[in-house]
């Protein structure tokens, strides 16, 4: 495999098979980097690498597999001719759909395993890669998360909980790398087109439990309404591209339609958040 060109900069992006880590993959190799994106099957890596050329090179791993990702990180290393990592995108994960009380153990340990212990997992990996010397300026890492993650909203518990974790471990990343000079950056997406949408309505008739049947109902139909005025993906891969070349300098984003909406109930008391919420679920 060659190796990178010394004058290209180089990200690293999770979770690029589809929606937005495609979209971020495609943003970066038209603005000139080499991309190693992660995928989990052999299959798609031969698929995106065809698709995408030379200036993409796969990483098969899941980011629950520390040694998979280890190994990954020690291949990256050795294919950057003595350049600093530009990017670390963090944006595999997954939505479980259901109420906390009955949602399976399976999935909401997923939620967590994969959307935080994984991101942990995989920034570990890469850090050393993202530190700067005298003569390179050190990378950045970007945590694609959501609104879920300031938010939390019923029958969208386990990926509220490992949503808020993750901006927890954001900060703490930030303020543990501020020395190095390695910035930790949130993308907090509202609904992106992508097949997210396809998964959680699949999910939906499974809790359609006596209890909660109401709620679920509203909710698949706020779905609906949320998936037609979803962004299309290149919103966030346009931010991303923005915060790597320092367009942009906060430490999160919101990106959605309504972001406003998540952004008020987020600092409205809770008793009063609680009965807005829960009213319009059961109205």
């Amino acid at each position: 495999m060659q190796k990178t060109n010394n004058n290209s900069p180089i990200a690293v992006v999770t979770g690029v098979s589809s929606g937005i880590g495609r979209a971020i993959v495609e943003h970066m190799i038209i603005d000139g980097y080499d991309v190693f994106g992660s995928v989990r099957n052999e299959e798609d890596a031969k698929t995106l690498s065809k698709q995408m050329g030379p200036k993409f090179k796969p990483l098969v791993f899941d980011v629950r597999e520390r040694e998979k990702v280890r190994l990954a990180a020690e291949f990256v290393k050795s294919q950057l001719n003595g350049q600093v990592l530009h990017g670390l995108v963090n944006n595999a994960g997954v939505a479980a759909f259901g109420p906390v009380e009955i949602l399976d153990d399976e999935a909401f340990d997923a939620s967590i395993d994969i959307n935080l212990s994984g991101v942990r997992t995989v920034t570990n990996a890469f850090i050393p890669l993202l530190r700067g010397t005298e003569s390179k300026s050190p990378g950045k890492i970007i945590n694609i998360s959501s609104l879920s993650g300031i938010l939390n909203t019923p029958m969208n518990g386990a990926y509220c909980v490992s949503k808020h974790a993750l901006e927890s471990l954001a900060d703490i990343y930030r303020r543990e790398l501020l020395p190095a000079g390695i910035d930790v950056v949130s993308v907090r997406s509202g609904p992106i087109q992508s097949e997210i949408w396809n998964k959680a309505r699949s999910q939906g008739d499974t809790y359609d439990d006596a209890a909660y049947q109401k709620m679920a109902s509203k909710v698949r139909r706020i779905m609906r309404r949320a998936e037609r005025d979803a962004l299309p993906a290149s919103a966030i891969a346009n931010t991303v591209m923005d915060i790597l070349a320092g367009r942009k300098k906060r430490v999160a984003y919101h990106l959605s339609k309504g972001a406003w909406i998540s952004r008020f109930l987020a600092v409205l008391p809770a008793r009063w958040a609680d009965r807005l919420i829960t009213n319009s679920l059961m109205s």
